[in-house]
């Protein structure tokens, strides 16, 4: 389960999140929009850059 996520429905692929993220968790998919891998962060700085707010973290 990932704890922190990308909703599809609000990204734009501006590629904020993905330049900003140190631990390498966030990426562009083949359609150009972010996507996370696995993971156990809360990648509250990703989610703060996020223009839509896209970037989610489960409690």
């Amino acid at each position: 389960m990932k704890k922190t996520w990308i909703d599809k429905d609000l990204c734009i692929g501006c590629m904020a999140c993905v330049e900003i993220d140190e631990s390498e968790t966030l990426f562009m998919d083949e359609d150009g929009l972010a996507e996370a891998k696995e993971n156990n962060l809360e990648l509250k700085e990703c989610q703060m850059v996020c223009p839509t707010s896209a970037v989610k973290i489960k409690e």
